[in-house]
């Protein structure tokens, strides 16, 4: 007997379900219509006014990503060795290029160390081309913190 009360509800659950899928109704709908009360019309609009919000805020992301992507690309591009470097010292002891780097550092430069037949060279600035070079170099000739005797290096 008690295995067909189990058939029989079983059977009536599945009816039940199969009654509610023929309506249309999902389990989302069910509830916002059963429990919550809200009609079909203000769930759907709600579903969509959801969507829209979800699809602004992946936008805004999707920009600031973009954005980000293209300042790391323009730093990268910046910051790539470049082969002719405006060589204003060489030295054998490291805290002597370490003085000059942060004298150029202190005029709004951004010296490179580096390191090359047992010198420790100052990089004050470096260009793609010697043309660039050959003019920043005459320009800085004329400043009163760099040394006379300052060269084109190419790397």
């Amino acid at each position: 007997m008690m295995k067909k009360i189990i058939i029989a509800f079983s059977v009536t659950v599945m009816l039940a379900i199969l009654l509610l899928l023929g309506l249309g109704l999902s389990g989302c709908d069910w509830f916002n219509t059963s429990v919550l009360g809200k009609s079909k019309k203000e769930a759907s609009e709600e579903k969509i006014s959801d969507k829209e919000n979800l699809d602004s805020i992946r936008n805004a992301e999707r920009i600031k990503y973009e954005a980000l992507e293209a300042l790391e690309r323009e730093q990268a591009k910046n910051q790539a060795p470049k082969p002719y470097h405006i060589i204003v010292g060489a030295f054998e002891e490291k805290p002597n290029a370490d003085n000059m780097s942060s004298l150029f550092k202190s005029n709004g430069y951004n010296p490179v160390l580096f390191n090359y037949g047992g010198l420790t060279h100052v990089s004050a600035v470096s260009f793609e081309t010697f043309h660039e070079a050959e003019t920043a170099l005459r320009n800085m000739l004329n400043l009163s913190y760099c040394p006379e005797d300052a060269w084109i290096f190419k790397r």
